[in-house]
């Protein structure tokens, strides 16, 4: 049992017996994992792997009384394994239509808490129907699946095919013949196709993401947030290890009628420049990279908080215990996760066992005229970069952009923002006066208009 394992593990700790934890492999296997369609026209074909280069990992899970954590891999790989799994279960029936998968996404994921696990698996392909001149597009089909328990690595295998069921059945009534509306391609075209009616969501398309109140990750991909609430900002400070300087919003949400509403019944909001996702018990700056997001959040509940809160248990009781677990994700230090516009979910960046991508993003940090004439100091990753006087602006080249990139005020725990630059389009960053948190991430279109009237203001 989970509790038990943590409470056995912080006793070994205490007496310097627990062996540090190593990187290991666990593999999914979903062989014995029944699926059940009772009505369905196609069978599959082939399955193939979508996944951008290099994604053997599907996440990371931790394993035994250590909890030591593992890479979650396919033992023969995601392409062979699906398909075979799916051809023994949907055997093919005369009439059925034959259809390829080309998975886009398909990740797991394990958060440890004081007193137990919670498991989720993330699923998105798209469909193509095998038709006599080649493959045609259908759909692409998305969903997750998530459970909580004591111990729950035995159970993704699970979560895994109950989603791929969910999305299948979707298909039961399918016209497969308007599939011959799309493009014939043909299947080694597959992997690297970008269906035409695969369109961008909404708010990618749009300039500033539309103010207002997010309840669900549908409403801020479609960019209709809900604008019958009204929305009030506070904003504090922090000194933990790995935040120091960095501003947190405490959003408050009231009704037409007066009625406060839980910032946890919120997933996210926008000030209608800066939209923010809802991780933990704190609201992260959403920035774009390309046809995806990155946010910069505190690292799951690992395992040592774990062991100090059933050390609590232990020494204080079960009292004690419930009053250290409150939900505060800054008991990690800062580590970057993506919001995957597939599938509305958001998990590590990039996946364990993956290399982070090494790329250069150029941030333009200005600052507007006027204001206070004293030049500040810059800093990025803690080293001085330049001074800003007003009407100036700074060209920041910034690498390594799986990590979040620290931009701090005259000392490294002043004023901060930790964020991930998005490396496919210039970056602007405003140092503002007038608000608390100094820092303001600026629309792209925006923000060029500000320094492009900066530098004719240096031409003169």
């Amino acid at each position: 049992m989970m509790r038990f394992r943590l409470l056995l593990l912080a006793l070994l700790g205490g007496l310097g017996l627990a062996r540090p934890a190593r990187a290991q492999v666990f593999y999914l296997d979903l062989s014995a994992q029944p699926i059940s369609l009772p009505v369905r026209t196609m069978h599959v074909e082939q399955v193939l792997d979508g996944r951008p280069a290099g994604s053997p990992s599907l996440g990371l899970v931790y394993q035994g009384l250590n909890n030591r954590p593992a890479t979650v891999e396919f033992r023969r790989g995601l392409a062979p394994e699906l398909t075979e799994w799916l051809q023994q279960r949907l055997p093919a029936l005369a009439g059925d239509q034959p259809v390829v998968l080309c998975v886009r996404q398909l990740r797991v994921s394990e958060v440890i808490g004081g007193f137990g696990e919670k498991a989720k698996a993330e699923l998105a392909f798209d469909v193509y129907a095998h038709l006599p001149d080649g493959y045609h597009f259908v759909r692409r089909l998305s969903g997750h699946d998530e459970q909580a328990g004591l111990d729950m690595t035995l159970t993704h295998a699970t979560n895994v095919a109950r989603v791929l069921q969910k999305c299948l059945q979707l298909l039961a009534a399918m016209p497969w013949q308007q599939a011959a509306q799309q493009p014939a391609l043909r299947l080694e075209q597959l992997v690297a196709d970008k269906p035409v009616a695969l369109a961008l969501p909404p708010v990618l398309r749009a300039a500033v993401p539309a103010r207002g109140i997010y309840h669900r990750p549908a409403q801020f991909l479609a960019n209709e947030p809900d604008t019958t609430l009204s929305l009030g900002l506070d904003t504090l400070y922090l000194q933990t290890p790995g935040w120091e300087g960095t501003a947190r919003l405490r959003p408050s949400a009231r009704t037409p009628q007066g009625s406060r509403v839980s910032p946890r019944e919120l997933w996210g909001f926008s000030d209608g420049r800066q939209a923010y996702i809802r991780h933990g018990s704190a609201f992260r700056p959403l920035v774009r990279q390309g046809d995806f997001y990155t946010f910069v959040s505190g690292a799951p509940v690992d395992v040592q908080v774990a062991k100090r809160r059933s050390t609590n248990i232990i020494m204080y009781g079960a009292v004690g215990g419930l009053l250290t677990s409150d939900g505060d994700d800054i008991t990690g230090r800062p580590v970057v996760y993506a919001l995957d516009v597939r599938t509305g979910q958001a998990g590590p960046f990039p996946l364990p066992g993956q290399a982070p991508p090494i790329d250069t993003a150029f941030v333009y940090v200005y600052r507007p005229p006027g204001g206070p004439a004293a030049a500040q100091r810059l800093l990025v990753n803690n080293q001085e970069v330049g001074w800003l006087r007003p009407g100036d602006f700074l060209e920041v080249p910034c690498r390594y952009l799986g990590r979040a990139v620290r931009f701090s005020l005259s000392q490294p725990d002043g004023p901060t923002l930790l964020v991930v630059p998005d490396a496919k389009s210039a970056n602007y960053l405003k140092l503002t006066t007038h608000s608390k948190a100094c820092w303001e991430w600026m629309p792209p279109r925006l923000g060029a208009a500000d320094v492009d009237a900066l530098e004719q203001l240096r031409k003169r």
